[in-house]
């Protein structure tokens, strides 16, 4: 989704709350319970890329062309200061009926939708409802954004683009199929490509100036369960004793301790070190140093640090810098917007 949408053999990928595929993109650590199944037809399939379009990480929730019938959300209903609203973003207006339609192809993309009167599909239900509205908002804000920048995009970039879809899709007929199946008009389907090109630049903008490069170090370390005990290793390691060795038999890091406590490369702020403290004490030492006893929520640590250098960020802290730049991007313009929500 973020620059421009890499098509594979689906007809045009729909727009994802930004948050919501953020946070895919990132694992899905902070997704509640059933939202992992949330699809939205048609197939998504979306592409982080660098300001250069080097693939980064990519996002694939596929959705059949002949997408299930599904029962059938009850319809929100409109408080009286809404006058027939689901929302406004400023000065733009969501309509009960573009929720409404949007919620429609929500629940379609369902491969096994539930029972929405069951405990189960009535948190679905309410997951779906929260996901649509997000959605419609994100793309408010983001078009008040590119007019803002003056950011457009012509009929004849639309009828390219669309053009490429329809071969993509095996030609005209299976394309309409694909419409009818998955309710969505001709004009539903330019809309989306134009959503999409236009967020496609709007993020681009936002990464160009992202650094390429950052300070990275090659840190060992020793974790184990007690003070006592690391003060004893740290004794031990001032007496000269091999450090790679007292990890292999003393650490209880089962994931470093055959490679003598190795963390390999990394640098600050990317989530390769899980515990900051232990990422602190790192970039406080220069190669060959060793740290005092370091307090992590795993243990008492021991880190040697052998060697430390300005290098080219790495494909995964190149994806996770431009996830937080993104993360970053959307919660401002939500903080800065008057969001008023009806449903």
């Amino acid at each position: 989704m973020y620059d421009r949408l890499q098509r594979f053999s689906t007809p045009p990928a729909i727009f994802l709350p930004l948050m919501l595929v953020i946070t895919l993109l990132n694992g899905c650590d902070d997704t509640p319970s059933g939202v992992i199944g949330v699809t939205r037809v048609p197939a998504i399939r979306s592409t982080i890329s660098s300001p250069t379009d080097t693939p980064i990480a990519a996002l694939d929730v596929g959705v059949t062309i002949n997408a299930p019938t599904a029962t059938p959300l009850p319809t929100p209903t409109a408080t009286p200061e809404s006058f027939g609203l689901a929302a406004r973003v400023n000065d733009a207006r969501i309509t009960l009926e573009q929720f409404n339609a949007e919620l429609k192809r929500y629940v379609a993309g369902q491969p096994n939708p539930p029972d929405f009167d069951s405990p189960e599909g009535q948190q679905l239900a309410a997951q779906l409802k929260d996901i649509v509205m997000d959605t419609l908002i994100e793309q408010a804000l983001i078009d008040q954004e590119a007019l803002q920048n003056k950011i457009s995009v012509s009929d004849a970039q639309i009828n390219t683009e669309l053009g490429t879809v329809k071969e993509k899709a095996g030609g005209e007929s299976r394309y309409q199929a694909w419409l009818l199946a998955n309710q969505q008009s001709e004009q539903d389907a330019r809309q989306q490509i134009r959503q999409e090109m236009i967020t496609g630049a709007l993020v681009k903008k936002v990464l160009s100036n992202l650094p390429k490069t950052a300070e990275y170090i090659h840190a060992y370390h020793i974790v184990v369960a007690s003070q006592f005990e690391a003060d004893e290793i740290l004794r031990e390691l001032q007496n000269g004793a091999q450090f790679e060795a007292l990890a292999q038999s003393k650490s209880i890091d089962d994931s470093t301790r055959a490679d003598g406590g190795d963390l390999d490369w990394f640098t600050r702020g990317t989530g390769t070190v899980l515990w900051t403290e232990v990422e602190d004490a790192a970039f406080a030492l220069q190669p060959g140093e060793t740290s005092p006893v370091v307090k992590s929520p795993i243990g008492f640590h021991i880190l040697r640090v052998v060697a430390r250098e300005t290098r080219q960020l790495n494909d995964t802290d190149r994806a996770y810098v431009q996830r937080e730049a993104l993360r970053t991007w959307i919660n401002q313009l939500k903080a800065s917007a008057k969001i008023q929500r009806y449903v």
